[in-house]
């Protein structure tokens, strides 16, 4: 079992929080892309939200992950779960106002993106203090999930409150599951940070995480394969919109439904790995190579298929290998890393994988328009074949 975090008082109270506040952010992120595709219509502008909503991530997240190794983390927890709020606010006032245009939800997904570059690197940082250094990789199956129950509840939800009662009242129950947090935060008690004396600028935090991570070759694979598993798949999943009305025609509810099998799927993963043994998986085994070679076809065929049943199941499986080989990566790269460096380090990561799934899913909607849904689909899993065969093959000293 892979349940030892649960000792901790702290990250009980912070994992009850947390499986609130992100069914929260599940709602508000399938409520926003809905909007972008009923206000456009266009596979390109979903894909563009989409990415807009983790770009900052890319940029200014390793900003944010130096500035977590040296701040009062549950002030940083504040501030990016109020962040939050106020971003299903504005959308709300600006639905009441009916001032919803494309440049306005650039905006906002700007803003979105520009919080959750704080909240990242923020999680990744405070549920490991919350526990024993051996209890960490029992946080990452935990956090997986509890994102990943989330992700089969929250969008079939969305979608109901929006085929019955509307984007408003989805808006609001998105507020309502940030509130706890409010009271729980203020219970917590991480382990305090051991800071230098010496000063050291925040440029200069952020190029020690830059080195740091260099100089691990093992690291750099990590995140090269990291890269090529969330263009591949995790992309597919942010246009899910495209999928659902664009191809299948079945509006809000089916938008709901594909993206609860993509969460059913990865549900079953995250009970795998917290119910499963707690030994580490090497990033460069052979069970981690099937699996990505699984998820990238289950996504090839979910961008192809004119067959509901066939999506649905494509979804789930996509899922799956999403979130196993997430888990897998965060995990392995979380054990040996000290509290002082943890923050830069996952913020990264996090830079990777985020900016990664920001690129792939603007660049499979632009192609989806321009040549259609087969090509992109295609054109993605040859590119990502090709991309995990060369990392595979400069793999070798660590399979062996």
């Amino acid at each position: 079992m892979n349940l030892t975090a649960l000792k901790s008082p702290s990250y009980r109270r912070y994992l009850i929080g947390s499986a609130a506040a992100v069914n929260g952010l599940w709602i508000l992120r399938v409520v926003v892309t809905w909007i972008a595709w009923e206000t456009s219509l266009s596979a390109t502008f979903v894909g563009l939200i989409a990415a807009l909503t983790m770009l900052p991530t890319m940029i200014i997240g390793p900003l944010f992950g130096a500035i977590m190794d040296r701040s009062n983390i549950i002030r940083a927890a504040y501030a990016t779960n109020i962040g939050m709020i106020i971003a299903a606010l504005i959308a709300i006032i600006s639905l009441l106002l009916n001032i919803i245009s494309p440049f306005f939800l650039i905006l906002l997904a700007l803003y979105i993106g520009v919080i959750t570059a704080a909240h990242h690197p923020m999680r990744l940082s405070l549920g490991p203090r919350l526990v024993q250094k051996d209890q960490i990789s029992s946080v990452s199956a935990l956090a997986a999930l509890n994102f990943n129950t989330a992700r089969v509840i929250s969008p079939f939800i969305a979608g109901i409150i929006i085929d019955n009662f509307g984007t408003l009242y989805a808006l609001l129950t998105a507020i309502i599951l940030y509130l706890p947090n409010i009271i729980i935060y203020s219970t917590l008690h991480p382990r305090v940070l051991k800071i230098s004396k010496e000063y050291q600028s925040i440029s200069a935090a952020i190029k020690e995480g830059f080195r740091f991570v260099w100089a691990s070759e093992y690291l750099r694979l990590i995140f090269a394969i990291s890269a090529t598993y969330t263009i591949s798949i995790r992309s597919v999943a942010e246009i899910l919109p495209v999928i659902a009305d664009g191809t299948f025609s079945n509006g809000a509810s089916g938008l709901g439904h594909l993206a609860a099998t993509v969460g059913a799927g990865s549900l079953c993963a995250a009970l795998y790995k917290a119910l499963g043994t707690s030994e580490r998986v090497p990033a460069f085994s052979i069970s981690i190579i099937i699996v990505t070679i699984f998820g990238m076809i289950s996504a090839w065929i979910l961008t192809i298929t004119q067959l509901w049943p066939l999506a649905l199941v494509s979804a789930a499986c996509m899922g799956f290998a999403a979130t196993y080989l997430g888990v897998s990566f965060q995990a392995e790269i979380q054990a040996d890393l000290h509290d002082n460096i943890r923050g830069r380090v996952m913020s990264l990561w996090g830079m990777i994988t985020l900016g990664s799934m920001s690129l792939g899913s603007l660049l499979i909607g632009w192609v989806a328009d321009t040549l259609g849904m087969f090509f992109a689909g295609s054109s993605l899993l040859l590119c990502s074949l090709i991309s995990l065969l060369y990392i595979y093959f400069n793999s070798k000293r660590f399979r062996l």
